[in-house]
Parts: structure tokens; C-alpha cells; sequence
């Protein structure tokens, strides 16, 4: 049976040794109290090439492997989308705590077998949207949120980058690909931080023959009259962006909004004008790749013996997974691009 303690350090595995891990690795090594336990690849040889490049004591080609390894406290899960639920569940039952590359699943009902799942086994269990810990996100949201632009009105937030081709991993519908969990997913979540759950959502995009859906437009209503323009897509460029704004002024970040290291308060002035021309820019700096903060948040959580990080909670996740099934449903098609 798992020792049940809260550990003295946190002994990280990693499952995939794609860019994402490489760079949750090197960020992790960055991180007190922490081991580098173990890579997971579906190739022993390349998880022995990256747990010795990074440091890693050991390597396994095998899930079953992996979770029963007593040496291994926390797993990081950066695998394809239709894997992570499975390989969360797996790991869960074994006693480990779990970081999940988001999305955390492919649908509500994922996320909510996670969670679920998480609390039965007394885990750690968290989404790794590391926007969330991003100390330029967080001090834009707490601004916003306590008043710095009066009510807020409206949320706009666009990722829009060309991906891949359409023989890419990316573009797989095995894979549960998609532009909506893969970029889409930042918008969303920044506009159920601002505005909370929306009560109508209409929705238009591309999607392939197979499913794969490649560009979102959405707007997101509110019992208040608030609403919300997001925008994803992995076919072209849609500035990548966000703003809010109130009845006392704005706010702007930089792209790429999700990993931005300022951003700009455009507030009133004297309870007239608003600094159109000189805005109050707010500057923090990156640690790492960009995922420190939310590592040593997940790091210190587990540390201290709880299963949820209030930044981050997992009811956080499924209501945006809510939202994300919504937009699925409602979405209107556009005739396919030809690629």
C-alpha cells in the first residue's frame, strides 16, 4: 500500500519526451525539493537518452512499470489528448499524484473520472494550465477583478498559430486533436476566470470530414450583459492576444497572452479620460521556460499533503470543460479549408 505521508521531496516522473517535456524537465531541475525519478517513453532508448540528458535516475517503455516504481512520488502526463485520461486514471490507482498536460481529458466526462477519481484515492490531481501561475496572469486577473477598470464588460482573448500539416500528429482525430483543447482551451479559461460560467455560447468554425475541428470563433453571453469574443485555430493566425475592459478603462496583454511577462492597465484618469497614449505597464520575469511557478506551486501542494491547488482547482477544470463540450455543440461549420 502507498505511504499515505505527505513527502519531504517530491520524486518527478515524466511520461513523454516531447518539446513540452523537455522543457518541464529543465524548468522541474529548477525546483527545491525535487527529484528527477523517471521518464516514460514508448521507446526505451529514447527514454534513456532524455533521462540522461536531464538527469533522470531511471527509464521505462512501460505504464504498468512506471506507476508500480515506489521510487516515483508525482507524475507529469505530456502524451497525446485521447492518452492522458487513461494513462491519469492508471497512475491514480497506483497511489502517484498526477500533473496532466492539458487538456486534463478530451471531455467533461474525462475530467470528471479524474477528479472523481483523485478523491477516492486521496491524490493530487491537477490540469497543468500553467497561464494560471504566470505572475503577470495572475496580477492582470486580481486587478481586474478588484476594480482597477471598474465592472468588467467585456473579454477578448485570441490563439491563432499555424500548426503542423495535415499528415501531423496535431491534425490526428486517433489522437483526439483538436484546436479547441489545444489552443482554445487559454481563451476560455481566461474568460471563466474574469466572467465566470456563461449562461448562452454561439459558436462557428472549420472542421475536417474526421472531426478535427481547425478554427473556433465564439462568443460567450451573460446574464449581465457581459460577453466574451475568444477565437483558436491552428490553420492561421489569429493575434494572440487578450484584453478586458470596464466602465472605467482596459487592460492588454502581450502575445502570447498565455505566457506573457506584462501587460498594460489603460484606467480613467481624474474620472474622465483614460491613459490612451501612456499606460500603466506592469513587467515580471519569466522563470525558466515558463513553468516554474506553477511546478513549485504543484511541488509545495504536494508537500504539504493536499490534493487540490486552489490557483487551479479541479472543479476550475471541469467547468471549463463544460464550456468546451458547449462550444462543441454549438458550433456552426464553415466549409473546410483546402490544405
Amino acid at each position: 500500500m502507498p505511504d499515505s505521508r505527505p513527502p519531504s521531496e517530491v520524486r518527478w516522473a515524466i511520461v513523454g519526451t516531447g518539446a513540452v517535456s523537455r522543457h518541464i524537465a529543465a524548468d522541474l531541475a529548477a525546483v527545491p525539493k525535487t527529484q528527477l525519478a523517471a521518464v516514460l517513453s514508448r521507446s526505451l532508448t529514447k527514454a534513456r537518452t532524455f533521462a540522461d540528458e536531464f538527469g533522470f535516475a531511471e527509464a521505462f517503455d512501460d505504464l504498468g512499470d512506471l506507476v508500480a516504481d515506489p521510487q516515483v512520488d508525482a507524475i507529469y502526463i505530456a502524451t497525446p489528448h485521447a492518452l492522458h485520461a487513461p494513462m491519469a486514471l492508471r497512475a491514480i490507482a497506483a497511489g502517484k499524484h498526477v500533473l496532466v498536460e492539458k487538456p486534463l481529458g478530451v471531455n467533461a466526462a474525462e475530467a470528471r473520472r479524474i477528479a472523481e477519481a483523485a478523491r477516492r484515492h486521496g491524490v493530487f490531481a491537477m490540469e497543468a494550465m500553467w497561464m494560471k501561475f504566470n505572475p503577470s496572469f495572475r496580477a492582470f486577473v486580481d486587478q481586474a477583478r478588484g476594480g482597477r477598470i471598474g465592472d468588467i464588460r467585456t473579454v477578448r482573448g485570441y490563439f491563432g498559430l499555424p500548426l503542423g500539416t495535415v499528415d501531423s500528429p496535431l491534425w490526428s482525430a486517433e489522437r483526439s486533436s483538436s484546436t479547441l483543447l489545444d489552443q482554445g482551451i487559454y481563451p476560455v479559461t481566461l474568460a471563466l476566470e474574469l466572467l465566470g460560467t456563461p449562461n448562452g455560447i454561439t459558436a462557428d468554425g472549420h472542421v475536417r470530414a474526421d472531426g478535427v475541428d481547425l478554427t473556433e470563433y465564439v462568443t460567450l453571453r451573460y446574464d449581465g450583459g457581459q460577453v466574451a469574443h475568444l477565437a483558436a485555430s491552428m490553420v492561421q493566425f489569429i493575434e494572440p492576444t487578450a484584453s478586458v475592459s470596464g466602465t472605467a478603462g482596459w487592460m492588454t496583454i502581450p502575445a502570447p497572452f498565455m505566457q506573457a511577462t506584462q501587460f498594460a492597465t489603460h484606467a480613467m484618469e481624474d474620472g474622465l479620460t483614460a491613459k490612451l497614449f501612456s499606460p500603466e505597464v506592469s513587467r515580471f520575469d519569466r522563470e525558466g521556460h515558463g513553468y516554474v511557478p506553477m511546478l513549485r506551486a504543484v511541488t509545495e501542494a504536494i508537500r504539504r499533503g493536499d490534493t487540490e491547488h486552489e490557483w487551479h482547482p479541479l472543479r476550475a477544470t471541469v467547468d471549463a470543460f463544460d464550456v468546451l463540450d458547449g462550444i462543441r455543440a454549438a458550433l456552426t461549420p464553415f466549409p473546410a479549408p483546402h490544405n
